[in-house]
């Protein structure tokens, strides 16, 4: 059985987690659990041994039914915040995707459902702006304006809350 990179001791969470930024007509794919009140971009952890593009061509697999093509993180992201009674200390890589064509493209609807260990999560087309994402509560927000004007380089940001 392969184990997530993630541990909890004493109210303290580390969490290593993939996501895809995937743009597509001046909206992103994002997505939420219906018991959360933020949204999130689709991705998950990496297993024990698995390359973080690795995992993130899993979970796609696994959630959406759809591939995608991913190289190298554009944005590393370590962000310290609190979320259910624990604090957690998150690294987190960020791949810039195309739209696979197995997901829709649809708007003001989701656009795919998935449940997963008795957990509904829907996936949703969310626009591009500063307005809608403070909206929509897209986590994290330190990195709103990054998915809007990707950044010309690779980054590393470290934020906290």
């Amino acid at each position: 059985m392969s184990v997530d990179l993630s541990f909890s001791r004493d109210g303290q969470h580390f969490n290593v987690r993939s996501a895809a930024i995937i743009r597509h007509r001046n909206h992103i794919l994002c997505t939420t659990a219906d018991e959360l009140d933020f949204w999130f971009l689709p991705g998950g952890r990496p297993k024990r041994g698995e390359t973080s593009v690795a995992a993130l061509k899993r979970e796609f697999r696994e959630e959406l039914d759809a591939d995608i093509d991913a190289q190298t993180p554009h944005i590393v992201a370590e962000s310290f915040f609190d979320l259910d009674g624990q604090h957690y200390h998150e690294l987190a890589f960020y791949y810039v995707a195309d739209r696979p064509p197995q997901v829709n493209f649809v708007t003001d609807e989701d656009c795919h459902h998935l449940i997963e260990d008795g957990r509904r999560y829907r996936y949703r087309w969310i626009e591009l702006s500063h307005n809608t994402l403070t909206e929509i509560d897209l986590q994290p927000r330190a990195l709103h304006s990054h998915f809007i004007d990707l950044p010309p380089q690779p980054l590393h940001i470290v934020f906290d809350g």
